[in-house]
């Protein structure tokens, strides 16, 4: 019900950025699920999230998305959503989060560069298909998640055949049926390897510089040193250590 529920939200352009337990309300009688909450939501296909401090950025930071953060150079969209339903599906299964921290700042690294656990390893009761599907929503990349609420939607009542029938659920191949309905220029980088590969050798060149060796007699070099050590050299963008050894 809550994945037919953000089919309408995306079919009407809405991303609500606040997906949570709290915000999901299902009635006792009827099992009708309700989504609430849409404070901040967007009326708007795509948002750029500015960067702020975790304090007061939009959403609840424990179902954040990694580009709802701000600091991903990466707009929002209805895949955030799914981000945070992934979380949702990892604490309703597992009884934990996948990530969690009393500083806020190592919650939202936890989010952009760590992968969440898997959910079966921390609850063996849960089917690897059922944690390949969490692993799926929660993919750091939006290009990596499920690109439409159909595709999501096949996928879990396919699960949930399968275990009417069987009591388990076999593995099968995930994303069969997900097909986005609408046009989206990827923001990750495709066909730059050897861009970004020049990039991250110019990258080690800066970190790691050769270090230069001085080698000469102990007069010529007792001259050198404190012209340098005094900032002589290099317009005083230097730092050097000397030291004299020798034998006899």
């Amino acid at each position: 019900q809550i994945v037919s529920i953000l089919e309408g939200l995306i079919r009407d352009r809405v991303i609500h950025k606040d997906i949570k337990p709290a915000n999901i309300l299902i009635e006792p009688d009827t099992k009708e699920v309700k989504l609430i909450d849409f404070s901040i939501a967007s009326l708007l296909p795509r948002e750029t999230q500015t960067i702020a401090t975790p304090n007061v950025l939009e959403g609840t930071l424990a179902y954040l998305s990694p580009e709802q953060t701000g600091r991903m150079n990466r707009g929002i969209d209805y895949r955030s959503d799914f981000y945070a339903l992934g979380v949702y599906f990892f604490e309703l299964l597992t009884g934990m989060l996948p990530f969690q921290s009393a500083d806020a700042l190592e919650l939202v690294h936890s989010h952009i560069a760590e992968k969440p656990p898997v959910a079966s390893s921390v609850n063996p009761d849960i089917p690897p298909v059922l944690s390949a599907i969490i692993g799926k929503l929660m993919a750091k990349n939006a290009e990596d998640r499920y690109q439409s609420a159909l595709g999501l939607k096949w996928d879990l009542e396919t699960c949930w055949n399968q275990w009417q029938a069987t009591a388990k659920i076999e593995a099968f191949e995930l994303g069969k049926r997900d097909i986005s309905d609408r046009f989206l220029i990827p923001e990750k980088l495709y066909g730059r390897e050897t861009e970004v590969a020049a990039l991250l050798a110019a990258f080690d060149r800066v970190a790691h510089p050769p270090t230069p060796l001085l080698r000469g007699g102990d007069r010529k070099l007792r001259k050198l040193f404190p012209p340098l050590l005094r900032g002589g050299l290099g317009g005083g963008r230097n730092h050097a250590s000397c030291g004299f050894f020798g034998h006899r």
